[in-house]
């Protein structure tokens, strides 16, 4: 039965370039050793079996994620819950046109954990992917790849010694923006889409929906990225 789940939503994934696999709450998906399943264009191979539980759901998108002047290419692989515990191989395949002017040889593997930081992997590129075995077991929720030597993690809010004040986090209402400079903010959901725009100094959030946001302050002089949860 699970075999059969399987094969039925990659049917339908075929049609749709936003949602890739979905897996309802009793559903599972179960990849045996020394087999893959390919979520358009993103190859897993675990080393044992590997199941997938629901309620669970994996999505492509073409919007690059971006902290500060760094930037993915333009594929991002989101899932709506943590995928736990892998080893094995992932390979994710891009188009010339996504890499952002980055150097293809100088691609990573990235992949974001439970907390939203991003962890870069040094993988082998060939023909079009990127792909890494992990033999120490990973968690990971989101999956691109970006230039080496470049983060993707956003900036703790409020560093120390910065320049740009963002308050309160977290906000249930609306968050304030006082920087030295006049300022550009927009604020990104976790997908990369854009929700918010201001030159002002606030914004206000209250008819978003609960959870994590990313906020891009731009000055004259600099670029900075916050996490917003958003209450």
């Amino acid at each position: 039965m699970k075999h059969f789940l399987t094969t039925t939503l990659l049917f339908f994934s075929s049609f749709l370039f936003s949602q890739i696999l979905t897996v309802n709450s009793s559903s599972s998906v179960s990849i045996a050793s020394g087999s893959s399943i390919s979520l358009g264009g993103l190859e897993i191979a675990p080393n044992d079996t590997y199941v997938i539980n629901g309620a669970n759901a994996v999505s492509r998108t073409a919007t690059a994620v971006t902290a500060g002047d760094n930037s993915s290419v333009s594929h991002v692989y989101t899932t709506t819950a943590l995928l736990t515990n892998f080893t094995g191989t992932l390979t994710f395949s891009y188009l010339d046109g996504e890499l952002n002017n980055i150097t293809e040889s100088d691609l990573v593997l990235e992949l974001q954990a439970g907390d939203d930081s991003w962890t870069s992997y040094n993988g082998t590129v060939t023909n079009n992917t990127i792909s890494f075995t992990f033999d120490t077991p990973v968690s990971f929720k989101a999956v691109t790849a970006s230039a080496s030597g470049a983060t993707l993690t956003i900036e703790d809010i409020n560093p120390a010694g910065s320049s740009i004040l963002v308050y309160p986090n977290p906000t249930a209402d609306r968050i304030f923006i006082q920087a030295d400079t006049n300022s550009k903010a927009e604020l990104y959901d976790l997908l990369g889409r854009k929700v918010r725009s201001t030159n002002q100094s606030q914004i206000d959030m209250s008819t978003l929906s609960r959870g994590n946001y990313i906020l891009q302050v731009k000055t004259q002089n600099k670029t900075q990225s916050f996490k917003i949860i958003k209450q």
